[in-house]
C-alpha cells in the first residue's frame, strides 16, 4: 500500500465546486452543446424536433426531463436507418480521428481533443501520480476502453505499456522487468495475474489499480488491497460515453465528473427519480463530436447526494445494480440477445436456446443451453458452435446440450444468474 497516495488526492477545482457553482458551469455547457448539435447532428435535431423542441427550450439541467431518452439497444438499429452514425456525430467525418466498434455493431466516433473521455479525473483520485509505469490490459482493437484509460494515464504523466487483455505469462513477465506498479483492467484479469505470479515464484510491485467492466466484489478488493497491496478503485464509464463516474478514497459510491449529467431514470417512462430510488443511468456528456445528449445506458443504479469526506461535492452513484434490458455485460464485453440470434441461426437443428452468465472464482462464465432437433449432432454441433460463438461475440462459449423441454417457453434469450456480493 501506498500511503502517500492518500494524500493530495485531488486539485482544486471543478471538484470542489459547491453545488450551485456546479450546476451553472453544466448549464452553460449543456446550452452550448444542445446549439452545436442542432446544427450539426441532424439525428438530434430529429430527435428535439420530434418532441417540439429546439435548442432555447433546453435552458437548464431539468429541462433534459423533456427529451425522450436515447436507448442504447435502439443504436444498431438509428445507424443503419442512417449510416454510419445515426445522424448523431457533431463533427464532419474528414475531422474524425478515430472510430470505435462495438458490439451490435455500434460505431462511435471521436474527435481530435487530447482527452475526450476525461478519464484522467478518475485515475487522479483513485491514486495514480506521474511517473507510474502501468500496464494497460483492456483491448486495444475495436472498442474504446484501453484508448480511453490510456489518454488519461498520459495526460496524467504515467508511462503506459499497451500490453492488452490475455497473455498472462508475458503480463507477468512484462511486469516484472518493466518494474510496472499501476494496473488497468478488469478486476478478474488482476486476479488472474497476481496468482501466477505467485505461481511462478515471483511477487509484482504493483501498488495501485483502476478496475471497471464488472463488478468489484468487496471480499475481492480487500484480497488485492490487504493481501498484495495493490491500492484498488474503481469507475464506471461506456464506449458511448467515456468516464461517468469514479471513486476517490472513500469508497463510498462513485463520483460523478462534472462533464457528465447523470439522471436516475424511469426504465419505462424516462422520468427521472429522486436520490435513493433504484433506476436506469440517463446521461448527457459534454462532448460535443459526439454529443450523447439523455442517452440511455441500460444499466441501472442509484444516486445519493450525500456530502464525501473526501471533499469532492458531486453526487455520487452507489454501485452498479444490474440491467434493465437483456442485454449485459461478460468479461467486460457487451453481449446482445441479436448476436445470440446470429449465432443460432447458422445451426437449423436448435430448436430452442439460452444464454446463462454464472460466476465462479470471480470469473464470469458464458454457455449457450440448446435443445436439439432430430437427427442433430451433438458433438459436431458443440464444437462448430464454440467457434461461431467467439467469432460473432468475441467471447468464449461454452455450449450444453440440455433435453427438450428444458428450456420453458418465452424464457429470456440471455439470463444472468450471478450474484455479487
Amino acid at each position: 500500500m501506498r500511503p502517500d497516495r492518500l494524500s493530495g488526492y485531488y486539485e482544486a477545482g471543478k471538484e470542489t465546486l459547491p453545488p450551485p457553482e456546479r450546476q451553472r458551469y453544466q448549464e452553460a455547457w449543456l446550452r452550448r452543446l444542445v446549439r452545436h448539435a442542432w446544427r450539426h447532428a441532424p439525428g438530434i435535431r430529429r430527435r428535439l424536433e420530434a418532441a417540439g423542441l429546439r435548442p432555447r427550450d433546453i435552458r437548464g439541467l431539468a429541462d433534459l426531463a423533456r427529451l425522450p431518452v436515447l436507448k442504447k439497444s435502439a443504436m444498431p438499429d438509428l445507424q443503419r436507418a442512417d449510416p454510419p452514425f445515426g445522424g448523431l456525430a457533431g463533427l464532419p467525418r474528414e475531422e474524425l480521428r478515430r472510430v470505435f466498434v462495438s458490439p451490435g455493431p455500434i460505431y462511435e466516433p471521436i474527435g481530435a481533443a487530447p482527452s475526450p473521455w476525461r478519464a484522467e479525473v478518475g485515475l487522479y483520485a483513485g491514486g495514480f501520480r506521474p511517473g507510474d509505469v502501468v500496464i494497460d490490459t483492456y483491448a486495444y482493437h475495436l472498442t474504446p476502453a484501453a484508448h480511453m484509460i490510456d489518454a488519461g494515464l498520459l495526460r496524467l504523466g504515467c508511462t503506459v505499456i499497451p500490453t492488452g487483455p490475455g497473455n498472462t505469462d508475458l503480463q507477468v513477465r512484462v511486469a516484472q522487468d518493466l518494474g510496472v506498479n499501476g494496473y488497468v483492467g478488469t478486476p478478474s484479469f488482476l486476479l488472474t495475474i497476481l496468482k501466477r505470479a505467485e505461481e511462478l515464484g515471483t511477487r509484482l510491485a504493483l501498488e495501485v489499480a483502476n478496475v471497471a467492466a464488472e463488478p468489484l466484489p468487496e471480499s475481492l478488493r480487500r484480497s488485492f488491497e490487504e493481501t498484495y497491496g495493490v491500492l484498488t478503485r474503481q469507475g464506471f464509464g461506456t464506449a458511448d460515453l467515456g468516464m461517468v463516474a469514479y471513486e476517490c478514497r472513500e469508497k463510498v459510491g462513485m463520483h460523478l465528473v462534472e462533464d457528465a449529467v447523470l439522471q436516475i431514470a424511469d426504465p419505462e417512462t424516462g422520468e427521472p427519480l429522486p436520490p435513493g430510488q433504484i433506476g436506469e443511468m440517463v446521461v448527457t456528456v459534454n462532448q460535443p463530436a459526439y454529443p450523447m445528449i439523455r442517452f440511455g445506458t441500460g444499466d441501472l443504479s442509484v444516486l445519493t447526494e450525500e456530502p464525501c469526506p473526501c471533499g469532492r461535492t458531486s453526487p455520487r452513484m452507489l454501485g452498479w445494480r444490474g440491467r434493465a434490458d437483456e442485454v449485459t455485460k461478460v468479461r467486460g464485453m457487451f453481449i446482445h440477445p441479436r448476436q445470440a440470434d446470429e449465432v443460432v441461426a447458422r445451426f437449423p437443428a436448435v430448436i430452442r436456446y439460452q444464454v446463462v452468465i454464472t460466476r465462479r472464482d470471480h470469473q464470469d462464465e458464458m454457455t449457450f443451453r440448446v435443445e436439439l432437433g432430430e437427427g442433430a449432432d451433438p458433438a459436431r454441433l458443440q464444437a462448430e458452435m464454440a467457434r461461431a460463438i467467439q467469432e460473432v461475440m468475441h467471447l468464449r462459449g461454452e455450449v450444453r446440450v440440455v433435453p427438450p423441454g428444458t428450456i420453458p417457453e418465452g424464457a429470456t434469450k440471455i439470463a444472468d444468474e450471478r450474484t455479487w456480493e
